[in-house]
Formats: structure tokens, C-alpha cells, sequence
């Protein structure tokens, strides 16, 4: 169906089914972040007739919503329908801020899509977000900080019919950035690219009285997804013979398959899970042109009860990369994502050296947490309770056999977190940490990091409209830049204006201390709807991650503004 005849639809639709009882929200949200550089060795090349002295990242998202109700049951649609919306999204990136990719800068009309809800499903044209299962075989998501929009122009459609089925398929062109407006067709061009995929879920519990009467929930799923790429001519494995020399054009699919299985059983605080997925072969940039295939095996076992929560996951992945463009990289493209099994830190120097499984292809990875509250009036517990929490990671690259790994660690962390309200004015809160990091596996050079890490932090509220936060930490190692100390205060005045700083420090090691001070001060005014954040900051170069998703950043100085508005 033709984007002219959806429109017009959509136009008719509300006159024929406006009830007295229908309600239209309009939504949307003002998003900018910006700095102004006071070093532009980092800021990439510019036009001639550019003078660029702001860097930033602007969005402005719009849309409205109907919700349809019947007219005190006297006016009912046939078809069950029970709303619809439309929303839009307008960004102005041409100057990004700072370590996004290359072809990230652009501004125009990203996003848009109609969307319409019944009774028994949800049918969505335009540009769609969507996951299935934990996301191994296609997670279609935003999130940008990172600099993440693999969002899908084209369509979805989300089925229940029947109590206990569900059922979603959706398709079209992937946003790469930018690059997939060029064709002229705003993205519905699919005769270069396209990505299809199904998902199916089954609860079990829903057509079982038992299970209902015990409380016990069990969920089987299956997804497939396909991506299609029109054949390109790429060269490699260069060969001289005495006779010459000759030139190996790869033989490349247009199509490549992925599919996962998972089942999922939950049951008075137990939650049992395992997925598995496969993907055919998939020669790309990433890879090296491998025509291996790829799979992966996730575990997933917890408990849980008042006061207390176990967990166990264990994972093993090889070749699952699987892009839209055989030759992206960075953040284009991504169709699926692997789970993280590292605790994603928010202590500065905790988050020094994350790991992202989006860098390393073929991994075992393991984690387990434990955590025990003990009770209020108890000895440990005193008068509001005190939290204790140990968690651990371990990931390794795999070998040649199935149950093999590398003899050398990817990653471990094993951190003790302590967190106990003394009165009700002061919290305190500790954390102890050990880490491996091999910095030559993630980033592609340097060594194997071991440090220790120690965190203290206390809050403190004199009255409900103030409050204070502070926290020290402390890294020691003997590689990569040595030691560094670190240091945070917060000060909230009517739970609307926030004055804080934080600073990082390089001791260094021996007399090799590089003398660097990092820093930034900041206040935020939040009213209503409106948060506002202008500062000053100074940072080293490093990494910002959010689930396993990691972003280089290089060094920055400058003034930084930033502005959120929603209604």
C-alpha cells in the first residue's frame, strides 16, 4: 500500500469513528545538548566556509495520539478499533558532538510514523522499532548517547488471535545514519537493502488452569530474520604467482538468514530462561569475510524473595555479528545485539575501563549476583535496614573446541557493594571491586589491566528541599596509566537546582604520573517539564557505554548546555 492511500485513510478514519468520549493527546519532547570547544584539535575537519565554535546534538519529537472509546456503549466500531497516532521526529546534527561516527552529522525529518490500534493487534507504517526475545537476532532501538537509531522504514504488524498468541512481523530499509535517504525514495528504495523478520510467542499458562492456580508462567518463542543486501564486488586474498598475479572476487549472499529458539518458566520467585539462536553464513568487514556460521547460547537462572535475590547466567557466542551493510562498522547498521553479562558501572572510575560485547566476536562470559537485605531491628540490619551485594563477571574468548576458551581473560569483575541508611538524614553506601580488563582484546591495543577499586559515598539531607551527596574513589594498577583518584559532590537546593563537580586525578606510578586533572561543575534547574544544564568540563579520553554498547570519546574541553523539554 501505497504512503499516499495510509494518509488518506487516516485522514477519513476519525470522522467516522469520533465517539463524545475520545480523547487526542499531543506529545512530544525538545532534546539539545551542546559544547562549546575551547581546543579544536579534536573537532573533525570542517568546510572552508564553516567556522564551527558549537558542537551539538538537537532533537525535536512531535506527535499526536486518539484514544478511541465507545459512546457509552451505544457507538462500538466493528473492526475493534481503539486509537491511533502519529509521530514525527525532526533532528539537527550537522555539527555532532564530539566522538560520533563520521557520517552521523546530517539534520532533516528522521522519524515517521502512523500507527493504528484494535482489538486483536497494532498495524504500523513508517519508520518502527522492535525486539525479539533478548535481542540476539534483532533489536531495532534508539539511544543517543550512543548515537543508536537502527530503526526500520517500512512496516509492522502486531497480532493476538487468540488468547495466549502473539504474533509480530515487520520489514523495511534500515536507517544507516543518513546514507539511506540518498537514494531519493526518503528510504523505501529496498532494491539495495532490506530486513524482514517474524516473531512468534506462545504463553502456555494462558490455556492452563493448573498453572494459573499455582501461579506458575511459561512462555516458548521463535523468531527468524532475514536481511537482504544486493551483491557488491569485493576483493581479497591478493595471491602472486610466477605466472602472475591473481585476485579473489568473494561469491556473497544476498540473503542471510538468522533464527533463535527461547523458552522462559516463572514460578513463585524462581525465573528460568534459555534462548539459543543461529545464523548462517555472513562474510563482512567484521568477520574478515568468514563464511562460518554463527550461534549462541544463553542461560539464565534467578531467585528472588523479600530480602533476598540470586542469579546465575552463563552465555556463549561465536560470529553472531549480523549488519544490514556487510562493510559497517561502529554503530551502523546493527540489527541484533548481544547481551551483557558486565555490570555496567556509574561510578567514574569503576566505568574507567568498560567492556562491550559489541567488540568481541566470539565470547564465554558468566556472571552471578547475590543480594541479602538484612531485616530492620536486627543486629546487622539496625533501624532501616542494611544491603549487601556481591556480583561477578567472567568472559573469555572461545577455542577450537565447543567448550574451549582462551587461556588469557577477556574481562573479570568482581565487586562488594554495601549500602545502609544510618537516620534518617544520613545514607552511606561502599564499594570494593577487582578487575581485569584486556585492553589489546577490546580496544586493539595496549595490555592486560588488573586494578582494585575502592568507593565510599554518603548522602546527607538536612531538610526535604536539602540535600547532599559526596563520594571518593580510588583505582590502583601497575599498567596501562597507573593509579587515579576521583571525587563527586552534589548539592540539591528545593528539589529544583542541582550544583555538583566531580574530578579525576592521575597519580601515575613511580615518577610516571601524567599530572592530569579532569573535571567538570555543572548546575541544573529542573521546572515542570523543563530541565536546563550549563557547566564547565574537562575529560580524558575513554568510553561511554549503555548495555553492552560502547562509544569512544576522545578529550574534551569546554562549555557544555544542555536542554530537555516534554508535554
Amino acid at each position: 500500500m501505497k504512503l499516499r492511500q495510509i494518509l488518506i485513510i487516516a485522514a477519513v478514519l476519525p470522522s467516522l469513528l469520533w465517539a463524545k468520549n475520545d480523547t487526542v493527546y499531543v506529545v512530544g519532547g525538545i532534546q539539545h545538548e551542546g559544547l562549546f570547544p575551547t581546543d579544536m584539535s579534536e573537532v573533525p575537519a570542517q568546510p572552508s566556509w564553516a567556522k564551527v565554535t558549537h558542537l551539538s546534538n538537537s532533537y525535536l519529537d512531535l506527535g499526536v495520539r486518539w484514544d478511541h472509546q465507545s459512546d457509552n456503549g451505544k457507538r462500538k466500531s466493528n473492526i475493534g478499533f481503539q486509537g491511533m497516532e502519529l509521530i514525527t521526529r525532526t533532528e539537527l546534527t550537522e555539527w555532532p558532538m564530539l566522538g560520533y561516527d563520521a557520517n552521523f552529522g546530517g539534520y532533516g525529518l528522521s522519524h515517521l510514523h502512523v500507527g493504528v490500534t484494535f482489538d486483536w493487534g497494532k498495524i504500523t507504517v513508517g519508520d518502527v522499532y522492535g525486539q525479539f526475545g533478548s535481542g540476539m537476532v534483532l533489536r531495532l532501538y534508539e539511544d543517543r548517547a550512543l548515537g543508536v537509531d537502527n530503526t526500520l522504514r517500512g512496516g509492522k504488524i502486531e497480532l493476538t488471535p487468540y488468547k495466549g498468541i502473539y504474533v509480530t512481523a515487520l520489514g523495511g530499509k534500515q536507517r544507516r545514519y543518513w546514507n539511506c535517504y540518498d537514494d531519493g525514495a526518503w528510504g523505501w528504495n529496498y532494491k539495495q537493502d532490506a530486513v524482514l523478520g517474524a516473531n512468534l510467542e506462545l504463553g502456555i499458562h494462558e490455556w492452563s488452569a493448573a498453572m494459573q492456580e499455582v501461579g506458575a508462567n511459561l512462555t516458548i518463542g521463535g523468531s527468524y530474520v532475514s536481511k537482504y543486501q544486493k551483491e557488491d564486488t569485493i576483493i581479497t586474498n591478493t595471491v602472486i604467482q610466477p605466472e602472475g598475479k591473481y585476485d579473489y572476487i568473494l561469491n556473497l549472499p544476498e540473503w542471510v538468514g538468522a533464527g533463535s529458539v527461547r523458552a522462559q518458566f516463572q514460578m513463585k520467585g524462581w525465573n528460568a530462561m534459555v534462548e539459543y539462536a543461529y545464523k548462517a553464513n555472513d562474510p563482512s568487514i567484521l568477520n574478515k569475510y568468514s563464511y562460518d556460521p554463527g550461534q549462541a547460547l544463553l542461560l539464565s537462572l534467578s531467585y528472588s524473595k523479600k530480602g533476598m535475590a540470586i542469579m546465575a547466567q552463563a552465555k556463549r557466542s561465536e560470529n553472531m555479528s549480523l549488519r544490514s551493510d556487510r562493510q559497517a562498522n561502529l554503530m551502523a547498521g546493527t540489527i541484533n545485539h548481544m547481551p551483557p553479562f558486565a555490570t555496567q558501572h556509574t561510578y567514574m572510575l569503576a566505568a574507567l575501563y568498560p567492556y562491550g560485547t559489541h567488540k568481541t566476536a566470539n565470547e564465554w562470559a558468566f556472571q552471578g549476583e547475590i543480594r541479602y537485605t538484612w531485616k530492620r531491628g536486627t543486629a546487622m540490619g539496625g533501624k532501616y535496614g542494611t544491603t549487601l551485594k556481591l556480583n561477578a563477571s567472567h568472559i573469555r574468548g572461545t577455542a577450537e573446541s565447543w567448550f574451549g576458551m582462551t587461556e588469557t581473560p577477556y574481562y573479570t569483575d568482581v565487586n562488594l557493594e554495601l549500602n545502609k541508611k544510618i537516620n534518617r538524614q544520613w545514607y552511606i553506601g561502599a564499594m570494593a571491586m577487582y578487575q581485569t580488563y584486556n585492553k589489546q582484546v577490546v580496544e586493539g591495543h595496549g595490555d592486560l589491566i588488573r586494578s582494585g577499586i575502592g568507593v565510599v559515598e554518603a548522602k546527607y539531607a538536612t531538610t526535604k528541599n536539602i540535600q547532599m551527596r559526596a563520594e571518593l574513589q580510588y583505582l590502583y594498577t601497575k599498567q596501562d596509566e597507573g593509579q587515579w583518584v576521583a571525587a563527586l559532590y552534589e548539592l540539591s537546593l528545593w528539589r529544583q537546582l542541582v550544583l555538583s563537580g566531580q574530578w579525576m586525578y592521575n597519580i601515575g606510578y613511580a615518577h610516571e604520573a601524567t599530572n592530569e586533572h579532569y573535571y567538570t561543575v555543572a548546575a541544573t534547574y529542573t521546572h515542570g517539564a523543563h530541565r536546563v544544564m550549563a557547566g564547565y568540563t574537562k575529560t580524558r579520553e575513554g568510553f561511554n557505554c549503555s548495555g553492552g554498547v560502547c562509544r569512544y570519546v576522545p578529550k574534551q574541553e569546554g562549555i557544555t548546555l544542555t536542554y530537555n523539554f516534554t508535554w
